[in-house]
C-alpha cells in the first residue's frame, strides 16, 4: 500500500464485481480503484446500472468483491468471517437510506438508540442515552425525540436516519440517494447537516447520487459509467 493511500478511510484497489444472472454474468464494477478520506464528503455519480450502490455495498460489507481488495479503517474486509462482518457494519459503518429504513412503531429516540442495541454495546445505558439525544439535537429533533416516526415528515425521517447512523461513532457513512425522497429545500438542510458532521465526527463519507445539488457539498466527485470510473475531480482545488 502506497503512504498516501495509508491516509484513506476506504481503499478500493482494483475491484471487480459481477453477478451471475441465468446464463449470462453482469459486470457491475470493473478494475475500480478509489479512495475516500475522513472528514471530506465523496460523492459517486452516474447513471442507474453505473456501479454506485455496488460500491456502497461493498464498502458497507453487505457484498464482497468478485476480484480486487477493499479495506475500510485499515481493515481487509476479505479477510473477516461472517460474524466479523457483522460487527464491522455495525461499528464502523453508518448507512443513510434512500427510503429512511426507520422501524414505524418506534419512537424518534428508539430509533437512534437501535445501532447500539443491536451491536449489544458494552457502554453504560445513560452514555448511549445520552448520546442519542445530543445527535437528535444536533439534526434539530430534540422536541420529536418521544413521537412515533410514522408521524414525522420525510425531512425530519431523514434526518432520524443520519443520527441513527451515527450512534455509534462510525468512521465511514453511507447515503445511497440520501435527497431522492425530499423537496429541494430540506434536500439543502439535510445535506449542509451530512457536511457538518462528516468534519465534525472526522468520517468518510460516501454519497450515491443523481442528484446535482450533492455536489457542492462534496469534496471529491467520482463519476462511473457501465462500472467504470470515468472521471475523478476535486473540488478543492
Amino acid at each position: 500500500m502506497r503512504p498516501h493511500d495509508q491516509q484513506k478511510v476506504v481503499l478500493l484497489h482494483g475491484v471487480t464485481k459481477s453477478f451471475e444472472l441465468g446464463r449470462s454474468t453482469i459486470g457491475a464494477l470493473q478494475d475500480v480503484s478509489m479512495g475516500a478520506q475522513a472528514g471530506e464528503m465523496t460523492a459517486l455519480v452516474g447513471p442507474s446500472g453505473s456501479g454506485k450502490t455496488t460500491i456502497l455495498n461493498l464498502v458497507g460489507a453487505l457484498d464482497q468483491p468478485s476480484a480486487g481488495r477493499v479495506v475500510v479503517a485499515g481493515q481487509d474486509l476479505k479477510a473477516l468471517g461472517r460474524d466479523a462482518l457483522a460487527h464491522f457494519r455495525n461499528r464502523t459503518v453508518g448507512f443513510v437510506f434512500q427510503n429512511f429504513n426507520l422501524i414505524p412503531v418506534l419512537t424518534t429516540l428508539e430509533n437512534v438508540l437501535l445501532p447500539s442495541q443491536i451491536g449489544r454495546s458494552d457502554e453504560p445505558e445513560v452514555v448511549l442515552m445520552e448520546r442519542a439525544c445530543h445527535l437528535l439535537d444536533r439534526v434539530g429533533l430534540a422536541a420529536q425525540m418521544n413521537q412515533p416516526v410514522n408521524r414525522l415528515s420525510g425531512g425530519q425521517m431523514q434526518r432520524v436516519s443520519v443520527a441513527r447512523a451515527l450512534m455509534n461513532q462510525p468512521k465511514v457513512i453511507l447515503a445511497d440517494e440520501p435527497t431522492a425522497n425530499l423537496d429541494h429545500a430540506t434536500s439543502e438542510k439535510v445535506l449542509e447537516l451530512l457536511k457538518a458532521l462528516c468534519v465534525e465526527e472526522d468520517a468518510a463519507v460516501l454519497v450515491a447520487t443523481h442528484d446535482p445539488a450533492v455536489l457542492p457539498y462534496c469534496s471529491k466527485i467520482i463519476r462511473l459509467r457501465d462500472g467504470l470510473i470515468v472521471e475523478s475531480e476535486d473540488t478543492r482545488a
